[in-house]
């Protein structure tokens, strides 16, 4: 930022017309040869001074003293130097002011070592080349403050020409060089707060591709975790977690830390959950997957020293097993509130070699798990000891107080108000992991035995819709298991049985259960005759969605009739602390409602088999059978079932002049149309006006 004394271009020149453009140096000229003719050919002369050593005011005596006295209260720095050693022989008061008196002592010593070396070398630079020196902006050492001027260093020329010293002009520029100094300083701030921030977005970027989606939902169990990354970015990552739902019914949990920050300490903790998983999946033994870690963290230096705390939880047998790795051991808090830090295992960081045992410890209904990173005992300004005492009587408050939030979990409140209250307290220097899991009741199985009719449906979502509550599983889980539900008991309904069946024969039997290893399965059974899909010209399509949006379906038919079974793995978020919908605010069983205005038709509720014919006869009559454009908003439809989207195939046919424009989707995204949609493959848009707009219309029409 600053001129280097030695620069040169556009910060130091040297011209030889600098004398003549610079009024201080042709006042400094004058006064030298005044002084020179004082001197009477001495050159330790001095002109008159007062008895403060100021050159007296004396203008009225001639030219030479008003020379003298505009040298003496000249704005800015003047000073004169000469002879081979350039002592300074005047100065005016600004000089005097800002140095001091040097006068009678040479540059060399006025200016010394390597920081003013340069400025006696330009100024015998000068002396040599009789050629002007010019610096915008210099940095000058012996200041009583951190000065910097604009200097000119001209040549004193005696009457025959020859150069006798050097006339030194500074003005000061200091402000303006703090100025840009700090205008700098904040530019580079900046810029590195934004690399700063880019490098943290892509290190949590990083940390979410490689942590797990969401937690499982097993029986017997609630589980909930929180993840913070460090407010320092550059002492994010290294933290990991995982929960894995077993087949035998136990639950495995694992918190990690991997030693240093950043990208790398990502990468890593990345590697070994990976490996922790697969090893753990094998056959459930954590043992052997502690020591398939210890070996990696052997041939890897940055895995070497990771810590981690592994519990495994039999909710049916109400049993903890865990192992701590160097990691601080697990807090577990009674039904009551009572917290219990349990004793270490005594294993050390992976890379070690040290064998790896688990310790046992009895759970009752109602006791909570907590693990967690270091980081949450770690917190500045305060000790290890003060930080887990403030854990233990946190978890406490609040496993004691009333919950103030409806439908939120126990698991969840203590993960939250950990991880918020903490480090709001006492900030935070490393990343915070937590992973609570607290032993509840089994929810009951799902077993209904409705008669085969069109009212059957809404009977179904409705129940369905408390079990899944109960079970705790979201609203996107949800969505997806209605969907497929109702498709299965709709086939049921519309197919299996002959017109003249009887109520109490004509049967449809759901049952549901959330299956040990975190699977729900559900059965849709009906005591009818099988149909081949898609024979009722455009029908059939009901099976096809219902598999699209459970993850593994099967169908079995005989002569007993038909059973459909579906499995779907649901998950809660990892970390976004998020609840099923609170009873009796369960969406997708409320009636479908249709309002039509112009050319634009509003749905909501749900649009299922049992309203598909006034949405025929209402859709019709808003498109005038097909020959007007119109806009179907299917933005508060709760459920869209195949009987609805054959109907939207139907209408969005194209017209016998090949025209498939007239009817027009609007589905915002993350709306239950909008999953569907995808599913089928039908055409829609998010926005209607942004549409309108593309296509140079006007949205309000």
């Amino acid at each position: 930022m600053y001129d280097d004394l030695t620069a040169e271009g556009d910060h130091a020149r040297s011209d030889t017309a600098t004398t003549a453009r610079q009024p201080g140096c042709a006042v400094g000229a004058r006064v030298a040869a005044t002084a020179r003719s004082w001197s009477n050919g001495r050159r330790d002369a001095r002109p008159p001074m007062n008895h403060h050593g100021e050159v007296n005011n004396v203008a009225h005596d001639g030219p030479s003293e008003a020379a003298l006295a505009a040298f003496e209260h000249a704005p800015g720095l003047l000073a004169v130097a000469e002879g081979p050693d350039l002592v300074v022989t005047a100065m005016n008061a600004g000089s005097r002011a800002a140095f001091g008196d040097l006068r009678g002592r040479p540059a060399a010593d006025v200016f010394p070592g390597p920081a003013g070396e340069p400025i006696v070398a330009r100024a015998r630079e000068v002396v040599a080349s009789g050629v002007p020196f010019v610096a915008e902006e210099w940095r000058v050492p012996g200041a009583t403050t951190d000065a910097f001027y604009r200097c000119v260093l001209s040549p004193w020329l005696d009457e025959d020409g020859r150069v006798r010293g050097v006339i030194a002009q500074g003005d000061d520029r200091t402000e303006a060089a703090h100025r840009r100094a700090a205008s700098a300083a904040a530019a580079r701030s900046k810029e590195a707060q934004g690399r700063t921030e880019a490098a943290t977005a892509v290190l949590v970027t990083l940390q979410d591709a490689l942590l797990p989606d969401g937690l499982p939902i097993v029986p017997g169990l609630s589980l909930a975790a929180r993840y913070l990354l460090a407010e320092d970015g550059a002492s994010a990552g290294g933290d990991w977690f995982d929960v894995l739902a077993l087949p035998d019914g136990c639950t495995v949990m694992v918190v990690g830390d991997v030693v240093g920050h950043g990208v790398q300490a990502a990468v890593v903790m990345g590697e070994l959950r990976t490996l922790f998983e697969e090893r753990v999946r094998l056959d459930g033994d954590v043992v052997a997957a502690l020591e398939v870690l210890d070996r990696r963290a052997r041939r890897v230096a940055a895995a070497r020293s990771a810590t981690l705390c592994v519990a495994v939880v039999s909710a049916d047998r109400r049993t903890l097993h865990y192992c701590t790795a160097g990691h601080p051991p697990p807090l577990v808090a009674s039904a009551s509130g009572e917290t219990t830090y349990l004793p270490g295992s005594g294993a050390a960081p992976l890379g070690a070699g040290w064998p790896f045992v688990l310790q046992e410890h009895p759970l009752a209904e109602g006791d909570l798990v907590l693990l967690y990173s270091d980081g949450l005992v770690e917190r500045p300004g305060r000790s290890t000891s003060q930080n887990t005492l403030d854990l233990a009587q946190l978890v406490h408050s609040v496993v004691t107080e009333d919950p103030a939030t409806e439908g939120v979990t126990l698991a969840e409140r203590v993960a939250r108000r950990t991880a918020e209250d903490l480090t709001r307290s006492g900030g935070m220097e490393d990343d915070v992991t937590l992973l609570a899991a607290q032993v509840v009741e089994v929810p009951k199985p799902l077993e209904l035995v409705l008669p085969a009719f069109p009212d059957t449906l809404r009977v179904v979502r409705h129940s369905l819709s408390e079990w899944l509550a109960a079970v705790r599983v979201g609203q996107l889980d949800e969505l997806a298991l209605q969907h497929a539900v109702g498709e299965l008991v709709s086939n049921a309904v519309e197919h299996a049985y002959q017109p003249d069946v009887s109520r109490a024969e004509a049967l449809v039997i759901v049952r549901g259960v959330l299956q040990p290893g975190g699977t729900i399965e559900i059965s849709v059974r009906d005591h009818g005759q099988w149909r081949v899909p898609g024979a009722e010209g455009g029908r059939g399509r009901g099976l096809a969605m219902a598999r699209g949006f459970a993850d593994e379906l099967h169908v079995s038919h005989d002569e007993q009739g038909t059973t459909v079974w579906l499995r779907y793995w649901p998950s809660t978020e990892a970390g976004l602390l998020t609840s099923s919908a609170a009873p009796g605010q369960h969406r997708g069983h409320e009636p479908m409602v249709m309002e039509a205005a112009e050319d634009h038709v509003v749905l909501r509720g749900a649009v299922d088999q049992r309203s598909i014919d006034e949405f025929r006869r209402r859709l019709a009559h808003a498109t005038r059978g097909g020959t007007r454009e119109v806009w179907i908003d299917l933005s508060g439809v709760t459920l869209l079932a195949s009987a609805g989207v054959q109907t939207l195939f139907e209408v969005l046919a194209p017209a016998d002049d090949g025209d498939s424009g007239r009817v027009r989707l609007v589905a915002p995204m993350g709306s239950p149309a909008q999953h569907v949609l995808d599913l089928v493959r039908l055409p829609y848009v998010t926005d209607a006006g942004a549409d309108q707009r593309q296509r140079g219309e006007d949205p309000a029409g």
